[in-house]
């Protein structure tokens, strides 16, 4: 038994099944690519498995919750320093970010309204010091759909344009200086006025919950902090602040834009 097992599987009967299948010794490309087609054809049958039961995209009222990563410009852009020093980039660093929506479609169903919030709690690089630091943001946004919500159709694109706020939990108390920064923190981590534009797709699925369509969303949001939580210590106001989503979420379709 085990010397037919070697006879199989061993390394010396490699070359000789690629010789008799016409590959060339040592080559793998073909087994990747019969490796891929497998499951570009899995994925193919699934999608036409489930095409014909697919819900429409005529939901008039939907909620739901997304997870993903998010990106920040640096807190203290457009710091000058003292002159020929540049100052050190305060930034949080990039991750998770989680986050909960409702949303509500007008009319036909091409203009809605939505509420959005989402969490994520990040290293911030600090000039020596680092510190976990809170993120809450918060906005209402006009959202518009690129095609009409019409029975048949179970895929949309979308734009979304809004305001809110964002919170960065730096903490309050006394102020703090981080003099390698050109920045200060003066003690107070209240709310900062932010806009929000984005573009995302979603499509609904064959899958329903309490017998309403399930949907899953992509979209792409930057929530701009119009002012940064730190103040410079000399120099101008710094830039706005980018707090760039990228998620991933699922949605619950409720009611009907035919009614």
């Amino acid at each position: 038994m085990v010397m037919r097992m070697n006879e199989t599987r061993g390394p010396e009967r490699a070359p000789a099944r690629r010789a008799e299948a016409g590959l060339p010794p040592g080559s793998r490309s073909t087994r990747s690519g019969r490796r891929l087609g497998r499951i570009c054809a899995a994925a193919a049958f699934a999608l036409a498995f489930g095409a014909g039961s697919l819900a429409a995209q005529d939901y008039r009222t939907g909620v739901g919750y997304n997870a993903g990563g998010i990106w920040f410009s640096d807190l203290n852009s457009g710091a000058t320093g003292e002159a020929g020093i540049a100052p050190a980039a305060i930034a949080l660093d990039p991750g998770w970010i989680i986050g909960l929506q409702a949303e509500h479609w007008i009319g036909s169903g091409r203009i809605g309204g939505r509420l959005n919030g989402a969490l994520t709690q990040r290293p911030l690089d600090l000039p020596g010091r680092d510190r976990d630091i809170s993120v809450w943001m918060l906005d209402a946004d006009l959202l518009l759909r690129l095609l009409p919500a019409e029975p048949d159709r179970v895929f949309n694109m979308f734009l979304s344009l809004g305001a809110g706020a964002v919170r960065y939990k730096l903490g309050s108390g006394d102020p703090v200086h981080f003099a390698a920064g050109d920045a200060s923190h003066d003690g107070d981590d209240g709310p900062q006025l932010a806009a929000a534009g984005g573009v995302g797709f979603d499509f609904l699925t064959a899958w329903t919950w309490d017998r309403q369509p399930i949907g899953v969303r992509f979209e792409v949001v930057d929530h701009v902090s119009l002012e940064s939580p730190l103040d410079p210590i000399s120099g101008s106001d710094f830039s706005p602040v980018h707090n760039v989503r990228l998620v991933i979420g699922l949605f619950t379709g409720v009611g009907s834009l035919r009614r």
